[in-house]
């Protein structure tokens, strides 16, 4: 399953500022806090994440990544 932190890994510099901008998040919140999973994001953020990514990532994913649910290869 594919985590916020590989998503976001895998893409160009442009793209996470585009996906920051349709998420609606600052790109160092972003960088610091959510692809580390330091924080958790509201239900409206998770929602806008996964249409900011073209549904790649899940409410699913998310919810798993942000609980620490999530397995790790």
């Amino acid at each position: 399953m594919l985590t916020l932190h590989s998503y976001w890994r895998g893409l160009s510099e442009s793209d996470r500022i585009k996906f920051c901008e349709k998420a609606e998040v600052t790109y160092g919140y972003m960088e610091t806090h959510l692809i580390h999973a330091r924080k958790k994001p509201r239900m409206e953020t998770i929602q806008k994440m996964v249409e900011a990514s073209n549904q790649k990532l899940t409410h699913k994913s998310l919810f798993d990544f942000f609980l620490g649910t999530s397995k790790t290869a």
